[in-house]
């Protein structure tokens, strides 16, 4: 248990390979997330059991771009840590911009199938489907 606490302080990964994977919390969420008016094909976020996830930006017509990383929640924020070398990407890459490699999301509301999350003053309401 002092190894955890002593991991929460470096990065995700570690943290997620030395306490055990996915809280209890993380592993009620997993799934794919969509914003309808974004996407209904293509999920935004997929959220895998095993702690691994796909973030997706979607600008319809322009490009579509995935960054795999790997996800928890703590306390109230979603955690994601990216891995901005391995984008993969449809359309106009000149767009992009940059691709942080660390995300916190801290989660307003959650249910089997809205989860609400607020960046930057932004909350983002995402709908599950499990597939």
């Amino acid at each position: 248990m002092k190894l955890c606490k002593i991991l929460l302080s470096l990065s995700l990964p570690v943290m997620l390979a030395a306490c055990g994977g996915l809280s209890d919390e993380a592993k009620k969420m997993t799934g794919n997330y969509y914003i309808p008016e974004i996407s209904e094909e293509t999920p935004l976020m997929e959220l895998s059991k095993d702690g691994s996830c796909v973030i997706r930006a979607v600008k319809p017509g322009v490009l579509t771009y995935s960054v795999p990383g790997k996800w928890n929640v703590l306390r109230d924020s979603l955690l994601i840590e990216l891995d901005p070398a391995k984008v993969t990407y449809e359309g106009d890459s000149t767009v992009i911009g940059h691709i942080p490699s660390m995300i916190s999301k801290r989660i307003v509301s959650y249910n089997e199938i809205n989860l609400e999350v607020e960046t930057d003053g932004i909350v983002y309401s995402y709908h599950r489907r499990n597939e």
